[in-house]
């Protein structure tokens, strides 16, 4: 399992889609989840997504698992820091 911490500073004034999330995360075949509030929150489930992600702060921290997790993580920290 891999951990990719993300820094969403510059995109403070955009608001962050879920879908834009969700479409980023099924792009692979690794797991894909986001940590927030104390809770893991599959990011490829759009239901999970609407009803309990409220990021918070800066960083979203993703845990990554899979034959792809590495390719995940760097296409997601480059797409969201962007």
């Amino acid at each position: 399992m891999l951990a990719k911490q993300v820094n969403i500073t510059a995109r403070s004034a955009r608001p962050l889609p879920i879908s834009y999330i969700i479409r980023m995360a099924q792009q692979f075949s690794c797991e894909v989840y986001i940590q927030d509030m104390g809770m893991r929150i599959n990011a490829k489930d759009y239901n999970q997504m609407k009803r309990d992600w409220n990021p918070q702060g800066n960083r979203l921290v993703f845990y990554l698992n899979g034959a792809d997790e590495v390719a995940a993580g760097d296409k997601l920290k480059k797409a969201l820091e962007n």
